[in-house]
């Protein structure tokens, strides 16, 4: 008898596949499309503008604001108050990466092998045929950075770009940053101790320096031993070269600020990554110029490294001029990350502008990780945005229209079908 993890790996498989089919499907519009009486939040120096209206042509924003023409013969949408806004994006998930957590053979975002840090391409393994991405589209999430996570090393790998259209060309960037965790994780995987996470992470920054300045004696065997392997090495210097930023996991205030020393003395583009107790040192951040990946509804202190934690974390960084990025919520940050938005409401009801709130996850990451087209609603730019039933941070608001590169979506996900079917099937009993 099959035992019941086998079971249960075949049905999730089955599950995945029969799936798969219509995940990719887009609509293209055949003609313009017009949305009327709006709020249009364009996060751009246009402001927010208030009972607007939009023109799509061809899948680029073709006009937008009061009172301007609108072409005659093609149906309007009346958004009746509504908001549009820039696509969300998540700044932390596993999408496409994690299929079905209970089962090791659908998630790809980690490696034990010691060999492999940070040449891990976690791109490589990205699934556009994940049921998890017309789910979060729907809902309007848009684009996420997927990030891998350490399994036997201080460096993970590298986090990628991505849109959720679900075709094979959604990998925007393979290589945006490089993930490492320091703090209580690097504790552990230093071998018990902070500072020889520390010391690890200096030396393995060495090594790659070293590697750059005799590569040809290295590839002669020349050249001293190196802890890292050719790939890994090669992998570290866009880091070293100021090229890329490492993203850096790091809780605790004290653990903040021994990160931004090595970064001044490694010459290192950072951004922080959880920084439960960053409002403690929120000034020497802002001061550093580094940006902080925060989850607002993490303030319970689920370690001794996040006993500070607090909600209204990521208005006091905001208001020190640190550049925030949203992740959220919690847990469920790959399999529902569209509650991103959810978690960016929790910080507006903690004192977080609304307008900051949306910059955390539309613009801010833009900019951060160079999307061009995106973030940002203007006049002649793709249309990567979404039409809100109601007001954007209200949890009872709902995506009515979803744009990605252009593309109206269709708003289905597995969760729709299986109701639909179901329903059917109640129905016709009934009757």
């Amino acid at each position: 008898m099959k035992s019941f993890k086998t079971i249960l790996l075949i049905l999730s498989v089955a599950f995945i596949f029969s799936t798969s089919a219509w995940s990719n499907e887009m609509e293209s519009p055949a003609g313009p499309i017009v949305i009327t009486n709006a709020t249009i939040y364009t996060m751009s120096n246009e402001g927010t503008m208030l009972n607007a209206s939009m023109v799509i042509i061809d899948g680029k924003i073709a006009a937008m604001g009061k009172n301007i023409p609108l072409p005659m013969g093609v149906k309007y949408i009346d958004a009746k108050g509504g908001s549009i806004t820039p696509g969300l994006f998540n700044s932390r998930t596993h999408i496409g990466l994690e299929e079905v957590s209970a089962i090791q053979a659908t998630d790809d975002f980690m490696t034990t092998n010691k060999d492999i840090t940070a040449s891990l391409k976690i791109a490589d393994a990205f699934n556009p045929n994940s049921v998890l991405i017309p789910h979060n589209r729907m809902h309007g999430l848009t684009r996420a950075l997927i990030v891998p996570e350490s399994g036997s090393g201080l460096i993970a790998g590298q986090a990628a770009l991505v849109d959720l259209s679900g075709s094979y060309q959604s990998v925007l960037n393979d290589y945006v940053a490089l993930v490492v965790n320091l703090g209580e994780t690097g504790q552990h995987l230093a071998g018990g101790s902070r500072a020889a996470a520390y010391l690890q992470l200096i030396n393995l920054l060495d090594e790659a320096r070293d590697y750059a300045k005799n590569k040809q004696f290295y590839l002669r065997g020349q050249s001293r031993k190196f802890n890292l392997s050719m790939s890994d090495l090669e992998a570290l210097q866009p880091i070293i070269n100021r090229q890329k930023p490492m993203i850096i996991s790091v809780n605790r205030a004290a653990d903040i600020l021994q990160t931004l020393k090595i970064a001044k003395q490694q010459n290192l583009q950072i951004i922080l990554s959880g920084a439960a107790e960053a409002w403690m040192v929120k000034q020497q951040i802002a001061e550093a110029g580094v940006a902080v990946i925060l989850d607002p509804v993490d303030n319970l202190p689920g370690s001794y490294e996040t006993l500070g934690s607090r909600l209204d974390n990521a208005t006091l960084l905001q208001q020190a001029g640190v550049t925030l990025l949203f992740t959220g919520m919690g847990w469920q940050n790959t399999h529902n990350g569209y509650l991103v938005r959810q978690s960016a409401g929790n910080a507006v009801a903690n004192g977080l502008s609304k307008t900051d709130a949306l910059a955390a996850i539309t613009r801010n990451p833009a900019k951060i990780f160079g999307m061009k087209d995106y973030g940002v609603l203007s006049v002649g730019s793709v249309a990567n945005l979404v039409l809100w039933s109601g007001d954007l941070f209200e949890v009872t608001s709902e995506a009515r229209k979803v744009f990605i590169n252009g593309n109206l979506i269709p708003m289905q996900s597995r969760s729709i079908r299986l109701r639909d079917r179901y329903f059917k099937r109640l129905q016709q009993s009934i009757k």
